[in-house]
């Protein structure tokens, strides 16, 4: 049973946003100058008596002197953007957009949400101004801004493909340019289009971070189209896995492609040295996917004993959430090698005990997405992911956008309501549609399980009922080292300590036996 495929996504890491800068952003605080008065308007005909009565037009803003936004700037250099943003709306909204401060006023109050949270709301402004392009001073700080955001959980379609995916990118700064490069050249990628790619990705500095997540790229979208990866493919990722420029997660990404891949080329050895790569923060848990991996491979090696250590690791509390029916399935392996064919057949019951509902959903064609197992399995990686992750994010700032109802002002508070209002509707659509693609993918899996389970109880009891033979002597169980000298070994009393995860043994005797010739 090989591991799970190779599913790395194409992620985008960026700084975290930096506190606003007490410098004028042009190299002066952007001057306040008077706002051209307002053009005269006709008075509204009157509408005929017989004519059908209808809404009255919202009335326009009224004119905001530009004091307000002079003192709403002091109020955000003076590290209270919360004081700041209801009076840069309300200059923004009756602003012409040919005010020359008018794309300062949306910058600022971009940055005053940021600041107090509302990190969707913030990337709306910025995005406008980088699709308006009305300032030139304004404008790269703004892509940057937004770069930084995407380190963050972000709207993909807005901030990805609407301003970075479409962006001249002739006149833009250095470290914004890359990144719009960057991830040009991944729109180019996901339709099929190498050569264009290559081409964004050959302008990235050599040496920057984007260009080592280009590299990572393209290498996953040669891995998916080739049947046989060769040994140059293993290298370049083994390189990813070490390259510093990279977030950790995706080294660990790399890294596990290397193991992976040696893993179905039948290299054992090499792909548990890979698997030892993948470094996590300090007393983290770590990952069920990446244990039941190696505990897979340390099968293979022949290490039945280590290998039953790793799956009692999977039954700590971190991890019985997990879904993992592949686990019972190593675990009833490892039983009826060693000839305990009782336990085998309890551990291979035990999937199907487990996933009971699980199963009997998918054999009712019922509606998977809402079988509470299936949807937080599929929900765990992937677009999927990412797609719940920024559902999240926008759940927990529309029910922070109530603190600062009366501190924005109705007009402010409205229109963030109402922003917030479509913003999740749509990621809620794009949610639903990721995650019933993701749970027919879990359901194969669960099922590709449970049919070897079946395969499985049916060998078993086969070799319960078969008779030994006179003469047959137990067989020697494998070599395998237990504990090195420098080692210590401690009963198991049912704890689990996150630095020990990876180092549990189990002493499991061989009753198999062999007959004499």
């Amino acid at each position: 049973m090989s591991p799970r495929p190779l599913l790395a996504a194409l992620v985008s890491a960026a700084l975290l946003a930096a506190p606003a800068s007490a410098k004028d952003p042009a190299g002066g605080a952007p001057a306040a100058t008077p706002a051209p008065a307002a053009p005269a308007t006709p008075a509204a005909a009157a509408p005929p008596k017989d004519a059908p009565p209808k809404d009255a037009p919202p009335p326009p803003p009224e004119k905001v002197p530009d004091e307000v936004f002079d003192k709403a700037l002091a109020d955000y250099f003076a590290g209270n953007p919360r004081a700041a943003a209801g009076p840069l709306h309300a200059w923004v909204s009756a602003a012409p957009r040919t005010h020359e401060n008018y794309a300062w006023g949306q910058y600022f109050l971009a940055r005053s949400l940021i600041d107090l949270g509302f990190t969707h709301a913030g990337g709306v402004y910025l995005a406008r101004i980088a699709r308006e392009r009305s300032n030139p001073n304004v404008l790269p700080r703004a892509l940057e801004t937004l770069r930084e955001l995407t380190d963050r959980p972000h709207d993909e379609v807005m901030i990805d493909e609407e301003v970075f995916g479409a962006l001249d990118l002739g006149f833009l700064q250095e470290e914004a340019g890359a990144y719009a490069h960057y991830q040009q050249g991944l729109v180019d990628l996901r339709v099929g289009n190498e050569r264009w790619a290559n081409t964004h990705f050959s302008k990235l500095p050599e040496g920057s971070a984007e260009a080592s997540r280009a590299r990572f790229a393209l290498l996953v979208t040669r891995l998916r189209e080739v049947k046989e990866p060769n040994d140059e493919l293993i290298e370049d990722f083994l390189g990813l896995s070490k390259d510093e420029k990279l977030t950790r997660e995706s080294r660990n990404e790399a890294a596990l492609a290397v193991a992976r891949l040696r893993y179905e080329r039948q290299n054992y050895k090499g792909a548990l040295e890979a698997y030892q790569l993948v470094k996590l923060p300090e007393l983290d848990p770590g990952r069920a996917t990446l244990y039941l991996e190696e505990a897979w491979t340390r099968y293979k090696l022949g290490e039945p004993r280590a290998s039953m250590g790793i799956l009692t690791t999977l039954d700590a509390p971190s991890f019985r959430d997990e879904f993992l029916p592949d686990k019972y399935l190593l675990r009833a392996l490892i039983y009826r090698d060693l000839c305990h064919y009782l336990p085998a057949k309890r551990a291979a019951k035990e999937l199907t005990r487990r996933f009971a509902d699980s199963l009997e959903s998918i054999r009712n064609r019922e509606d998977l997405t809402q079988d509470p197992r299936m949807r937080r399995a599929a929900s765990a990686h992937g677009n999927t992911k990412r797609a719940a992750r920024f559902l999240e994010v926008l759940e927990l700032e529309g029910e922070r956008l109530g603190r600062y109802a009366g501190s924005f002002g109705e007009r402010l508070y409205t229109h963030l309501t109402k922003t917030y209002d479509l913003a999740h509707a749509e990621a809620q659509r794009v949610y639903q549609s990721r995650l019933e693609e993701a749970v027919r993918q879990e359901a194969d899996t669960l099922l590709r399980a449970t049919e070897q389970v079946r395969l499985m109880e049916y060998e078993v009891g086969l070799k319960l009922y078969e008779r030994v033979k006179k003469g047959a002597k137990a067989a020697a169980p494998p070599e395998e080292e237990l504990l090195s000298p420098s080692q210590v070994g401690f009963t198991f009393d049912g704890e689990y300590w996150n630095d020990e995860l990876r180092s549990y043994r189990v002493r499991l005797d061989s009753r198999c036996i062999e007959e004499n010739p």
